[in-house]
């Protein structure tokens, strides 16, 4: 039951992570920084709470979500996924589609145009991985997501020409994986 706990946890931290990585995106990167994220805890702690994460887990839950932030805008990968720079840019885009006969809707967590005119489409992942052979771990999470991402790219296919890459970013890791859409050249 505590390790079902946790995963609801760790889950609420994804959410809220995801939620100000789209303020970011939106308000740009060079109004944030480690003091705005910090002004943050309080709204943090609310919305988890709300969320229901337990009082004895909340400050490890917020800590948590801190880390992911303030490391998403140290890192230079994350910079640049974040980067209001690119065009036709979008965080929590909503798309909706008929794959396989069947309707689908999804929400991309980031997607846009980059200088040389590829459409990247990317996932954020509140996974964090304890010990080594972090790389193992990033390439079977991007195994385990791979058809995710490329339903993405079907449904992002039906509307923009552009050859796809796909990436997923690990905020608390500071992990990439990428790799060119299969799915956007059918």
């Amino acid at each position: 039951m505590e390790f079902e706990w946790a995963r609801e946890v760790i889950r609420h931290v994804g959410t809220l992570v995801h939620w100000v990585l789209q303020h970011i995106e939106r308000d740009g990167l060079e109004n944030w920084d480690q003091e705005r994220i910090g002004k943050l805890r309080p709204v943090l702690a609310r919305r988890l709470a709300e969320e229901g994460v337990p009082p004895a887990q909340l400050e490890a839950a917020v800590a948590r979500a801190e880390a992911a932030l303030t490391r998403t805008l140290s890192d230079e990968r994350g910079r640049w996924i974040l980067d209001q720079a690119h065009s036709d840019a979008h965080g929590e885009y909503a798309l909706s589609g008929i794959i396989d006969g069947e309707i689908v809707n999804v929400i991309l967590d980031r997607t846009f145009v980059d200088d040389k005119g590829v459409r990247w489409i990317i996932d954020y992942k509140a996974s964090s991985h304890e010990g080594g052979r972090l790389d193992e771990f990033l390439d079977r999470e991007r195994e385990r997501y791979a058809a995710q991402l490329e339903r993405y790219a079907v449904l992002m296919g039906k509307i923009d020409a552009r050859p796809i890459r796909l990436g997923l970013y690990f905020p608390l890791l500071g992990g990439w994986r990428e790799w060119a859409s299969a799915a956007a050249s059918r």
